[in-house]
């Protein structure tokens, strides 16, 4: 009966190589393995990137598995000892999943996804390189070139001076399309504008996922409940960029796994900076299912203070992630960051700097006062979502200072399609309450922000964009043409019209006064239509705005 059992593995275990080659120490260059199962500890499948950003590949999103080796050994125990029940089911695990793309784009936030994934299953190796950089934490935020472009005018009629040039960041979308990307402009602005979030969210849950990676190489076992495990000088060795003066790996009771780093780097301009990553997590029933916080927090130094007071000594970005995943196509994340006056203390950096809420998550209504908040940009960002397509709602808003009163919004829905490919979806912009208080909700649209004779008061007006994704231009555009697809047209005045020829501003944007047509006397922007508020009649249309 043994020797039938002992038949039953090694055929067991050739067929498993047989499908599985480098697994079984074949096929593959990189034979660094994780004994340590990851799946169970650590947010596989996570990241957060612009839902419209486009990757060139075929990359499914893949699923947080324990490495081959680990398994194999379970399977062929399991089958020694007869129990062929759970060899069958440790087995599956090697099988691929059924997550399909087959189009010749995908998400980035796929590949974002498998990256971090990648260092804690053990085929990849923890390494300071190029794309895993530390300097990504100082990313700043930027706006698209069709987005709140500077704008010559002449003969503004709400004021002085008449003549000059409005500010950027203040017209929302301009142009239809953005010229330097190709792309409809609210994708592009989009893309642009959690550009900074992505790279300090995907920066941090790199970081720590290498706590995982290099505690593996090293054959270090995870702790057990009640333990932690240090890890600071395996990181130093690991990561000669980066100076670790922290790194621990803790569960702090049974299932709750809490990982810590603190540690300082250069940048290019070899000035100094003191950096914080902290996540608990806390998994459910399932590898797909869980919960938790991150928390990330970087000093920025005396560079571009804005709003901060001299005497504050510096600023710091503090940011953080709640997350919940509830199945292999459910996710909802709450992203906020803010740039905080002061300079932190590097032991416990983000909550000397910020006021944290009860749950973990910063508080958007610690503004700066004197001693301690936020006073510079404040960003905040929600989704709901499918991770395996980025079908899903999705609201974004940011603010420039904590004294602008009015936050900039971004709705946008997006759809995809199984059977077709196809993906689109609409988006919207316009302004809402102060990012203090905001429900991620637009409440209307202001047209003349910084003008002469400016009013912020609300028109009840939004811009509207209805897209769809080109998988062979690789390009976002207008999914029905300009003339039903786009409404964002209107003049920079506090009616947003303009009826006389006296005004004129620099439309096409090519520098030149009076070469193109200026008057409009109905803007192109969509309103309430039968509904009450504008926030209702964005409902209307189908957008689930998510909590943010």
């Amino acid at each position: 009966m043994a020797h039938h059992q002992t038949r039953r593995a090694s055929f067991l275990f050739t067929a498993l190589c047989a499908s599985t080659l480098a697994a079984c120490g074949g096929g593959g260059s990189d034979s660094t393995t994780s004994s340590l199962d990851a799946s169970t500890v650590y947010p596989s499948g996570l990241s957060v990137v612009s839902p419209v950003t486009m990757s060139v590949g075929t990359d499914t999103l893949a699923s947080l598995r324990v490495s081959p080796f680990a398994i194999l050994k379970e399977t062929l125990l399991a089958s020694l000892h007869g129990d062929y029940k759970s060899a069958a089911r440790t087995a599956g695990r090697l099988l691929p999943i059924s997550d399909a793309w087959a189009a010749t784009y995908v998400p980035s936030y796929i590949a974002a996804a498998n990256r971090i994934n990648a260092l804690l299953n053990g085929s990849a190796t923890a390494r300071a390189t190029t794309v895993f950089n530390a300097t990504r934490f100082l990313s700043s935020a930027v706006d698209a070139g069709c987005y709140g472009p500077q704008l010559l005018y002449q003969g503004h009629p709400d004021g002085t001076p008449a003549n000059g040039t409005l500010s950027s960041g203040d017209l929302g979308m301009w142009s239809t399309t953005d010229t330097s990307t190709g792309h409809v402009c609210a994708a592009a602005q989009l893309d642009a504008r959690m550009d900074s979030i992505t790279q300090r969210t995907s920066m941090g849950l790199m970081t720590l996922a290498s706590l995982i990676n290099v505690a593996s190489t090293a054959g270090k076992s995870l702790p057990a409940a009640g333990s932690s495990l240090t890890l600071t000088s395996d990181m130093n060795s690991t990561f000669t960029t980066m100076t670790f003066t922290s790194a621990t790996v803790a569960q702090s009771s049974a299932g709750v796994w809490t990982y810590t780093v603190q540690f300082t780097f250069i940048d290019a301009s070899l000035l100094s900076h003191n950096a914080e990553i902290k996540l608990t997590h806390t998994p459910g029933t399932s590898r797909t299912s869980y919960t938790g916080l991150l928390t990330y927090a970087v000093t920025r130094g005396t560079v571009n203070m804005l709003n901060c007071p001299a005497i504050s000594g510096g600023t710091v970005d503090v940011g953080t992630l709640q997350y919940t995943r509830s199945g292999s196509t459910s996710v909802t994340i709450v992203q906020r960051e803010g740039n905080y006056c002061g300079t932190g203390t590097a032991s416990n950096l983000a909550a000397s700097v910020a006021t944290l809420k009860s749950d973990g998550q910063l508080d958007p209504t610690a503004t700066w006062n004197g001693t301690r908040g936020w006073a510079n940009n404040f960003n905040r960002f929600g989704a709901v979502y499918d991770p395996t397509t980025l079908a899903g709602n999705y609201a974004l808003g940011w603010q420039a200072g904590s004294q602008d009163g009015n936050s900039r919004i971004f709705n946008i829905g997006l759809n995809y399609n199984s059977t077709t490919t196809v993906r689109d979806g609409e988006a919207y912009f316009g302004y809402g309450t102060d990012i203090t208080t905001s429900d991620g909700k637009i409440q209307g649209f202001i047209c003349n922000w910084a003008g002469p004779g400016n009013s912020h008061t609300l028109k009840d007006f939004y811009q509207r964009q209805n897209i769809s994704f080109n998988d062979t231009t690789g390009k976002w555009g207008l999914s029905l043409g300009a003339a039903s697809s786009s409404n964002i047209t209107y003049a920079p005045t506090n009616t947003c019209i303009n009826t006389g020829s006296t005004f004129l501003y620099d439309r096409n944007l090519n520098s030149v006064l009076g070469d193109d047509t200026v008057t409009v006397t109905t803007p192109d922007l969509q309103g309430k239509g039968t509904s009450a508020t504008i926030p209702l009649a964005i409902t209307a249309r189908g957008m689930v705005t998510p909590s943010f």
